[in-house]
């Protein structure tokens, strides 16, 4: 649905409009691509031709670049990280920017490892608990992305609901805010339709639940207001 693409703009916000440091812990994704597609975000060049056709665009990319190297990024990329090796990746990230950052990111649970064969929605429970008490203890905010089962592909109506988190219901008792998201087009094929639901399940901070519609450009990673 474009969970990494979301997260890479909330990224960006946090970065520009705030002006704070993100740690981005990448499991799946390797540094490069991800650098693309951040580079994508900051240029509104599709990150393929970023990777594969940079002379068409080489003067708007080199000025991204110019850009990026500004900005307080931070990637840590492992195939396999435990909740001790982030939580280490975390405190080097706060000493590097001075002291504290503005947020991580963690892309995504289903690439943390278990540590044990045993009961899985038990494990999942338990690495979910572990980075909570990560963000609880540096005092930020850590959004970690998961996936849902494909329960919802059988019904009529395709949007996730908490019900459909991957492995573990404790997923949804451990978060402050539950974000799920939804777009049409998978399943109308419709390449018009560039709108994504934000489905808000839960939201322990603020109270408010409901659907917020925005449009997005998942080549660039934009998620942009609906209304303007």
């Amino acid at each position: 649905m474009g969970k990494t693409h979301f997260m890479i703009s909330y990224a960006y916000e946090i970065m520009t409009k705030l002006g704070k440091p993100v740690l981005y812990v990448t499991p799946e994704m390797d540094k490069n691509q991800l650098n693309a597609r951040m580079l994508a975000r900051i240029t509104g060049v599709d990150a393929s031709m970023i990777q594969t056709n940079t002379q068409c665009y080489w003067e708007q990319i080199a000025q991204g670049i110019g850009q990026m190297v500004e900005l307080p990024w931070k990637v840590y990329e492992h195939s396999s990280p435990t909740t001790t090796m982030i939580a280490s990746a975390v405190r080097r990230a706060i000493a590097e920017f001075g002291g504290s950052i503005g947020a991580v990111f963690i892309d995504y649970l289903q690439q943390i490892p278990l540590e044990s064969g045993g009961n899985m929605a038990f494990e999942v429970g338990k690495i979910t608990r572990q980075i909570r008490d990560i963000a609880k203890s540096h005092k930020i905010p850590v959004f970690l992305g998961c996936q849902i089962n494909r329960g919802n592909q059988t019904t009529a109506d395709k949007r996730p609901n908490r019900h459909l988190l991957r492995n573990s219901g404790e997923i949804f008792e451990v978060c402050d805010q539950l974000i799920m998201l939804y777009r049409n087009s998978v399943y109308s094929n419709d390449s018009s339709d560039h709108t994504i639901e934000l489905i808000v399940e839960k939201n322990r901070l603020y109270g408010k639940l409901g659907t917020a519609t925005m449009l997005c450009d998942l080549s660039t990673s934009k998620f942009l207001n609906l209304a303007r």
